[in-house]
């Protein structure tokens, strides 16, 4: 399709998107030299009569409400016009470069739990402002949120989403996402804010578990699985979620308006301290290893001023304390050893703490005249410890309890890239599997791994660094036991966005 020159005053440089209500390009206003995205709006139905000029009214009306919006989560409308040729409206706006989260989860990407968190706080920021001043979406959902530089949010499409869904009741025009839409939009009741926080719920239910709350064949089973049914749990969906998600998100899409929160911003402080509580138990729970706890006292020690080291002011006395008792029992268990073959004739052990010398009514002959075996050979002397007893044997060891038995399977990575040199860093279910370099030369190279993890669904993140690229992303991995999972990761050199695809192992190269 060829493109226009010009939209007005409006220079077309390409097209970056296309939908049901027009076309967006990429422009430039020659006037002061700014780029822009300018989308045409022209719904793919014809209008009734008398419908064109209702729609261009409510139109300028939306633009200019829309276009009052300040804020630096919402893209910001710079202008509104028509097409004198064909009528169609049009709307230039700020023109944002990032990762739109719908193409983002189409491609199997994932963002790390803090990452969800930060995009429902600045969603619900943007949405209470807005909602201030008397302005509802209607049609929050993926692709209208795009992750620019940064990590800042950007809210697309104010202004158009009201007047999209204005004849939303009217047979045939149920315009936008109905995956997404509160009960109320989808059965043709007043809406307010809470429409928002429902599809915003809606969203980061599919940010966290990858999958869609309401599917359906056809507009009428999604329907009626929004207005009537309650979606599973999202832990149950990604088991590495905790269980207390659950009635924050399920609150937030209750199909009564009045039963979900007073507002996005209340929505999106639940959902974030319980991510960021349950991380923290997390985190509080797991085992000290012995090199933690060594590296812990020592910080006590080289800390001994108020305030430093581990331990609270008042550590010192803390620490002396443990000190003593550590003390006490490295002589109790080294003591048969150290009065070893030391008595003296005349000295006889009477307490734990002191030896009182007495004259011994029987002493020992001394060691050079005392008898010796039958070979001559002296005889080993009797041995007496702490208390006059004879030290007791060591222990027999402890032998460790078998580690449990868990299933393997193989997953194969495979990097597609064109960085001189680099890391990769591997982690299942949160823990580390492997950090390994890799090189490149000139052109696009491959680089091919495999590593046994354990059998199951295992929630796989990988990190690559290197040449200005230090990006995260993360996918959901079915891994069969003695079986093999491949994955394939590359990043976009536009966007330096890490994309990654389950492949068939046989696809990869060896």
């Amino acid at each position: 399709m060829t493109l226009p020159r010009n939209v007005g005053r409006y220079e077309i440089i390409e097209e970056i998107g296309r939908g049901s209500m027009g076309v967006v390009y990429r422009a430039r206003d020659p006037r002061i030299g700014r780029i822009v995205a300018l989308k045409c709006v022209a719904f793919s139905f014809p209008l009734a009569p008398g419908e064109e000029q209702e729609f261009l009214g409510r139109f300028y009306h939306e633009a200019q409400i829309a276009g009052r919006l300040s804020h630096p989560n919402i893209v910001t409308i710079h202008d509104v016009g028509t097409l004198d040729s064909d009528g169609h409206a049009f709307m230039a706006m700020e023109y944002v470069t990032g990762i739109n989260l719908q193409e983002h989860l189409a491609g199997g990407g994932r963002l790390p739990f803090p990452q969800i968190a930060a995009v429902a706080r600045q969603a619900a920021e943007a949405l209470d402002y807005a909602h201030g001043c008397g302005v509802v979406h209607r049609d929050i959902k993926p692709g209208n949120l795009v992750l620019a530089e940064a990590g800042t949010l950007k809210i697309l499409d104010f202004g158009i989403a009201r007047i999209a869904t204005a004849n939303s009741t009217k047979p045939g025009r149920l315009l936008g996402t109905p995956n997404y839409m509160a009960p109320e939009q989808v059965t043709g009741l007043p809406v307010d804010g809470r429409a928002d926080q429902f599809s915003l719920a809606v969203t980061l239910y599919h940010l966290l578990t990858g999958e869609r709350p309401f599917t359906g064949e056809s507009l009428t089973a999604i329907s009626y699985q929004v207005v009537n049914i309650m979606p599973p749990p999202p832990s149950r969906l990604n088991q590495s979620l905790p269980a207390s998600v659950d009635p924050v998100l399920a609150r937030a899409m209750s199909k009564n308006a009045g039963d979900r929160y007073l507002n996005c911003t209340e929505f999106a402080s639940d959902l974030s301290q319980t991510l960021a509580a349950w991380k923290e138990a997390a985190d509080r729970d797991a085992p000290r290893t012995l090199v933690t706890a060594a590296s812990g006292l020592n910080a006590g020690v080289a800390g001994s001023l108020p305030g430093a080291g581990p331990f609270a002011p008042g550590s010192q006395r803390a620490l002396v304390g443990w000190g003593m008792v550590v003390a006490v029992l490295g002589l109790v268990a080294a003591a048969p050893y150290l009065l070893k073959g030391t008595t003296r004739p005349g000295v006889v052990a009477a307490s734990s703490s002191a030896a009182i010398e007495r004259p011994a009514e029987n002493p020992p002959p001394p060691p050079s005249t005392r008898a010796g075996s039958a070979t001559g050979a002296p005889s080993t002397p009797e041995v007496r410890g702490l208390f006059g007893f004879a030290p007791l044997p060591p222990p027999p060891p402890i032998k460790p309890a078998p580690a449990p038995v868990v299933p393997q399977g193989s997953l194969v990575i495979e990097l597609l890239h064109r960085i001189d040199r680099g890391t990769l860093n591997l982690r299942v279910d949160d823990r580390e599997v492997a950090r390994e370099r890799f090189t490149g030369r000139t052109g696009r190279n491959r680089w091919r791994r495999t590593y046994s993890v354990p059998a199951g669904n295992r929630r796989v993140e990988i990190r690559v660094h290197g040449d200005g690229l230090d990006e995260i992303e993360g996918v959901n991995v079915d891994v069969a036991e003695g079986g093999k999972s491949a994955l394939e990761v590359s990043f976009t050199p536009l966007t330096h966005r890490l994309k990654i695809r389950p492949i068939d192992p046989a696809e990869a190269r060896p």
